[in-house]
């Protein structure tokens, strides 16, 4: 069994939340310093909004993370769109806003490869980042979707601890395939233009054809508990003012994310298949 272990900032005793302080839960999706540092004016403003000290928190690992959230630990969270189905429908958290940055998971291949489709990758290696990750599951549920013809198995995926390590896998050769999580207006432009065939180039200029694409969807998302959101006043509306001043731009700067905007229920609609949300077994709250 993993052991948990709490990330603190600032040298902060790991304490229950009481009336005068609350804690911001955020993804572990960088090292705890870079998490800490980059997210450091969010805390602040929100501390200024709630008007009570706020402290920032993670985990160790994803797992970790999930068990914390399905346990509804932190007052706030900041964490990936799909696990917002899953929070507002089994806890008392409720999504507040998104970040504006859209983001869509792409399948894609070399481009000379004979890969024209999902159904083609029977047999085939996959390159995908965690299996706890936004990528792996939504390749998890494009592949549940399949009925694999006789001789034909189940493509094997090869897990990676991060999505660089899966994207230097494929490079290399050692896949026939890659699942990744990309820039969502590039997508959907590509699409708007009505191209039959979606080519891309990851970051080293290798070419990828993509066979499969997702909706697009919001970026990282911030929920608050119920009572969180009863004492903080119109929080949405304040995330999405942020762009009207300068001092809400250099926030947004200093934690490099665009702007915030409300949320759809429709936004998550990619991840309410009951395939996704089984795939989050991590979910269940376990004794730290």
């Amino acid at each position: 069994m993993l052991i948990p272990v709490l990330l603190m900032l600032g040298g902060l005793p790991a304490l229950a939340n009481d009336a005068q302080t609350r804690s911001l839960g955020i993804q572990p999706f960088l090292s705890p310093p870079a998490l800490f540092e980059r997210y450091a004016p969010l805390r602040d403003w929100l501390s200024e909004q709630l008007e009570v000290p706020v402290r920032i928190e993670s985990a160790r690992t994803r797992d970790v993370f999930h068990q914390r959230l399905a346990a509804e630990r932190y007052d706030l969270v900041f964490t990936s769109p799909h696990v917002v189905p899953f929070l507002e429908t089994e806890t008392r958290y409720q999504a507040i806003a998104a970040t504006r940055d859209r983001l869509a998971i792409l399948i894609a291949v070399l481009p000379e490869t004979p890969f024209d489709s999902v159904a083609d990758l029977a047999n085939a290696r996959i390159a995908a980042p965690f299996e706890e990750s936004l990528a792996s599951a939504y390749l998890d549920h494009a592949l549940s979707r399949q009925l694999w013809t006789d001789g034909a198995s189940r493509p094997i995926i090869q897990h990676h601890h991060h999505h660089s390590a899966a994207v230097t896998t494929f490079v290399r050769g050692e896949t026939e395939a890659l699942v990744l999580v990309t820039d969502g207006d590039l997508v959907e432009s590509l699409t708007r233009l009505g191209a039959t065939t979606m080519l891309m180039s990851l970051g080293d200029g290798t070419l990828v054809r993509v066979i499969e694409a997702s909706p697009t969807f919001p970026g990282m998302t911030l929920l608050a508990r119920n009572a969180v959101v009863a004492e903080a006043g119109d929080l949405t509306r304040s995330l999405i003012s942020l762009e009207d001043t300068a001092q809400g731009q250099h926030l947004l700067r200093a934690i490099r994310h665009r702007g915030f905007v409300a949320v759809q229920d429709t936004d998550f609609l990619p991840f309410r298949q009951e395939a996704f949300e089984n795939a989050f077994d991590s979910f269940e709250p376990k004794e730290e």
